[in-house]
């Protein structure tokens, strides 16, 4: 059966806004699993990955994506709070012990960033994902008559944007 430009989008957008499993996805919309698989597979092939997109909606929202934010935040203050205690002449701190903190600092740092975003595909599809909400939000509350319009204009949007952060 011919399925609508319209279902094919929102099994896409269930799949990666939703984070439903693709199966689920394709139930949801009334898809054979297979067909779902295979407009997932062409999208690739096209150049819309749905599970990089799928992967920036996880980090963007959600508790995973504000407990790497709030881990980062934690760890750059406590950063920030180590380099103040070095920095302080009458800290006790011998020059090899200063250079062995800032060593495990420097490895430490490059542990979390990785964990904040090792992904750059990942990263700017996180942040495209967060200023599409952003946007969302604002015009759900102050202009509230384009909402639907915006909701349609973001389903077609969202492939082509997938797109286009490839380049």
């Amino acid at each position: 059966m011919a399925h609508s430009f319209d279902t094919k989008l929102a099994v896409r957008h269930s799949y990666v806004n939703e984070l439903l499993a693709l199966s689920v996805a394709a139930i949801k919309h009334s898809v054979a699993d297979g067909t779902a698989r295979r407009w997932k597979a062409e999208a690739k092939a096209d150049g819309d990955d749905w599970d990089l997109a799928r992967a920036a909606a996880r980090k963007a929202t959600g508790p995973a994506g504000e407990f790497t934010q709030d881990f980062i935040e934690e760890y750059t203050i406590q950063t920030s709070e180590t380099f103040a205690l070095l920095r302080d002449p009458d800290n006790g701190l011998s020059l090899t012990e200063r250079v062995k903190v800032l060593t495990q600092l420097s490895d430490t740092y490059s542990k979390v960033m990785g964990l904040g975003g090792g992904n750059k595909k990942v990263e700017k599809r996180t942040t495209a994902a967060e200023v599409l909400k952003k946007l969302a939000q604002f015009v759900s509350s102050h202009h509230p008559d384009f909402s639907p319009a915006l909701v349609q204009i973001l389903h077609a949007f969202g492939p082509r944007l997938d797109k286009e952060l490839d380049d």
